[in-house]
């Protein structure tokens, strides 16, 4: 998990905690597959952590500078004084970031209402269980465009159900690249993109529907994902 998460900042020398943390949900699926299900909330803080206080790895980047601008912590390479810009890009993705964690309790009490007749196992990777089971993981429609390749992989050997959890997002411009890109790879692989607000606590499906047919009723708009099919499908070209 250390080295995924140190390929993935190989080319930054300034972050922030929050970022990390995000970052390390992801690098735990890259590393572990579905045995992220298994993965302590701790144990993802610790190695987060470890990346600006110490390491626990030699193979880990280190920032071990810290400085803050505007109440924001960053930290940086001890080898290197990021410029101006890696610090705006580092801000960016600390908003996401913090946005993201913000709204991700939230995000698993909604799902936990969507399969309150399933049993639960795990955290940031959620198994539910029936009839079918259903692999779970929230993460951001943007981040899922860079992880695609994970998902789908193991959408496909997964003995069940794969859904990547997204949450809801003011523009579609995210929702829109993606679905040029990657909405017929996502469906060959049988992996489902739900979409999540938080804030409504509501469910909708973006691409694939679930097996088990007494969950369509609990999406917000169960016609959602066909109608998106149909009216992207001929638009998809179009996008830039």
């Amino acid at each position: 998990m250390i080295e995924k998460l140190s390929e993935m900042l190989s080319q930054r020398s300034v972050v922030t905690l929050e970022e990390l943390k995000v970052k390390a949900t992801r690098a735990s699926l890259k590393a572990l597959g579905l045995g992220v299900v298994n993965l302590e909330k701790e144990s993802l803080d610790e190695i987060a952590c470890s990346f600006v206080d110490c390491p626990l790895s030699l193979k880990s980047m280190h920032f071990s500078e810290k400085v803050e601008f505007n109440g924001v912590e960053f930290y940086h390479l001890h080898t290197k004084v990021p410029s101006r810009e890696e610090v705006a890009f580092a801000y960016e993705e600390y908003v996401r970031a913090k946005d993201f964690l913000g709204k991700l309790e939230k995000m698993f009490e909604t799902m936990d209402k969507f399969f309150v007749d399933y049993s639960k196992q795990g955290q940031y990777l959620r198994v539910y269980s029936k009839r079918n089971r259903y692999a779970v993981f929230f993460t951001t429609i943007r981040d899922c465009y860079e992880d695609v390749e994970v998902h789908t992989e193991i959408a496909k050997s997964y003995e069940g159900e794969y859904v990547v959890v997204v949450k809801v997002e003011d523009k579609l411009d995210e929702f829109l690249k993606f679905f040029k890109a990657h909405s017929e790879k996502v469906k060959r692989a049988n992996a489902k993109i739900w979409v999540v607000n938080p804030d409504k606590m509501s469910v909708d499906p973006f691409i694939g529907y679930p097996k088990d047919l007494s969950l369509i009723s609990r999406f917000k708009n169960p016609r959602f994902a066909t109608q998106i099919n149909s009216l992207w499908r001929v638009k998809v070209d179009e996008i830039d």
